[in-house]
């Protein structure tokens, strides 16, 4: 996964409405970005890596984690400074969601081998306070409150400060914010959008992570979304393409309200996912930043099979994850490697 800066590809008119058909997703100044990279044809997607960020015993270094995330956000943005993307691509009066995947980690909780979860958010709104971005600026969230409590969150509802909070209170379905009342098309199904996104939330921060997933093929920033819908379990059948991945990922909402993905690939699941299994659970850490999450998760796959390789295990097919062609074939990002400009920077 080498970047190769004078790889120039001619344009057509095909290539540029596949590489800009999503830019309504985005404020100014990243669509400025966006738009620059389509006369390459490319996603720009930065990969910051730095070893000991985080121990054996899973505690992350905070200080190592911060300076990697700065780095990466002026690397992915050319602006002097992370403070300056943030100001420039977020409103210091505005709600951000950071949209988390807290899922499968029964085995886990409890011990240092969630840390990277709360590490990982708070190095955000760290980084946006030097912008004047305010904790209270921020709602942490994910579909249950269960499985955030179980991901080392405390739920967090008084305002002042950051919110914590679940669309339902438990894997059951009670309590909790809960979502729309209107239904939203998703192929020949309709689904339901959890009301931190819609009603909460200005914008949001897809914060997904390496996992393999025993149906899809890798969780990631495009799987993420199934913890932003009220029936997530509809969507699992044909390697949860039919309808599922790319048809939720195209509603309207989602794609106005997200504006960047930062992937926490500082601790990763290379089997058996997305249940946690200490036997599976390796320490990448990564970052990864870009606004298209097809690139991102083409990307996180290949991390992915190269650890699987290592390990003595299959790869994970395309035809497994047939959602990242997919969901490229409707306009949403590209998962040709060729179309991606991979920036690795090792910390």
């Amino acid at each position: 996964m080498k970047n190769n800066s004078n790889n120039k590809l001619a344009i057509t008119r095909r290539n540029f409405i596949k590489a800009t058909s999503f830019l309504g997703a985005f404020p100014a100044k990243i669509k400025d970005l966006i738009v620059q990279e389509s006369s390459r044809i490319k996603s720009r997607i930065v990969l910051i890596k730095n070893p000991d960020v985080i121990n054996n015993e899973g505690i992350v270094n905070s200080s190592i984690l911060n300076e990697m995330l700065d780095k990466a956000i002026m690397k992915y943005s050319g602006e002097k400074s992370a403070t300056n993307f943030w100001k420039n691509n977020f409103s210091k009066d505005k709600t951000i969601g950071l949209k988390v995947n807290a899922l499968g980690l029964n085995s886990i909780t409890n011990s240092p081998l969630i840390n990277h979860f709360d590490a990982f958010t708070k190095a955000i709104v760290e980084s946006c306070s030097k912008a004047g971005i305010m904790e209270d600026r921020f709602i942490i969230w994910d579909r249950s409150e269960e499985e955030l409590i179980s991901a080392g969150y405390k739920i967090q509802k008084e305002t002042g400060k950051t919110r914590i909070l679940g669309s339902i209170e438990s894997r059951r379905g009670e309590g909790g914010i809960g979502f729309t009342d209107e239904e939203f098309p998703v192929g020949e199904k309709k689904t339901r959008l959890a009301k931190i996104l819609t009603e909460m939330c200005s914008s949001i921060i897809n914060i997904p992570l390496i996992k393999d997933h025993g149906i899809a093929g890798i969780t990631g920033a495009l799987k993420n979304h199934y913890g932003s819908i009220n029936n997530a379990r509809e969507f699992h059948s044909n390697n949860c393409t039919s309808p599922g991945i790319p048809e939720i990922n195209a509603i309207h909402i989602i794609r106005q309200k997200q504006k960047i993905i930062i992937a926490n690939a500082i601790s990763c699941v290379f089997n058996g996912g997305p249940r946690w299994d200490r036997k599976f659970i390796w320490n990448y850490g990564g970052i990864l930043i870009g606004t298209d999450p097809v690139a991102i998760d083409t990307i996180m796959l290949n991390i992915l099979n190269e650890k699987r390789k290592m390990e003595g295990l299959l790869p994970i097919s395309d035809n497994v994850a047939e959602h990242l062609r997919l969901t490229n074939e409707i306009g949403l990002g590209t998962n040709n490697i060729n179309e991606i400009d991979l920036i690795e920077i090792i910390a």
